[in-house]
């Protein structure tokens, strides 16, 4: 997925790749140490099926989220939220090479300190925050550990900027590890969003679940639901012929099973997808 390392002078002789998404449709340029754009971007984007109006994506990094939403939707308005001048810089070179910076606009500020004409205006708000456990053992390259640790935010940072940005009953959409799925939960919750739907991302078949796509909706309460979720990988190492669809832009069916199918239709006794 990477075609050669290179040195760029216009963001502080930062060492980046270029690289690519969706099968060669979207051309990432990231930094070529720390943390980089993958498969969580990519299943994140793919559980986004608002086609048009207003997106907000919420620690874009150098855009690889925001780069596949606007690649599945032509419609789409986004919002790229990044702290970091470096990072942010390279969105916007990304936006600017793939077409869609009409379409995709960049902010360079903190989650917390997000400009008040922001407040209730998304239609889905999308975040893959730093989701591993602060105590945990932090990662020795400064890059990885913040994205994956957060610098000075927690959790709960995350949550209310996205149920404070999103408009009312609007969807809400994040992935992290499994095992902070409760603690997100309940902070969604405590903040306003609720009706939880979980899809489960497994390795590989027989495999706990690593990560989990949770979605809610701001003032929305009632029973959630645990969808069937994906199995990633095969035994051999490759992608299920499931996720590979996915990994080429396809779509993930993060649906409420109470609410209809673009179809008309209603979810009902579906199974674990994998090959």
């Amino acid at each position: 997925m990477t075609d050669d390392t290179t040195s760029d002078s216009d963001f502080r002789m930062m060492q980046v790749t270029h690289d690519h998404l969706l099968d060669e449709a979207v051309k990432i340029t990231q930094p070529a140490d720390g943390y980089r754009v993958g498969t969580d971007t990519v299943l994140l984007a793919a559980a986004i099926s608002t086609a048009g109006g207003r997106v907000l994506d919420l620690g874009a990094g150098v855009g690889g989220v925001s780069l596949c939403m606007a690649h599945r939707h032509h419609e789409l308005q986004i919002t790229a939220i990044e702290k970091h001048a470096d990072l942010a810089a390279l969105a916007q070179e990304n936006a600017d090479v793939n077409g869609v910076a009409n379409r995709l606009r960049i902010l360079t500020t903190d989650i917390r300190e997000l400009p008040s004409v922001l407040a209730g205006s998304f239609d889905h708000v999308v975040s893959n925050p730093p989701y591993h456990n602060s105590h945990g053992t932090r990662p020795r390259d400064a890059n990885r550990a913040l994205a994956h640790m957060g610098e000075d935010t927690d959790m709960v940072d995350w949550v209310r900027a996205a149920v404070w940005a999103a408009k009312p009953r609007a969807k809400i959409t994040f992935i992290c590890r499994a095992d902070r799925v409760p603690e997100l939960i309940s902070l969604f919750e405590q903040n306003g969003a609720g009706e939880a739907v979980l899809f489960p991302l497994w390795p590989r078949h027989s495999s706990p679940a690593g990560r989990v796509i949770l979605q809610v909706r701001r003032e929305v309460e009632g029973p959630g639901a645990v969808l069937p979720g994906l199995v990633l990988h095969r035994d051999d190492g490759g992608f299920t012929d499931a996720a590979a669809q996915i990994m080429s832009g396809g779509q993930l069916a993060v649906i409420h099973p109470a609410r209809p199918l673009a179809s008309g239709r209603r979810r009902t006794g579906e199974s674990r997808e994998g090959s």
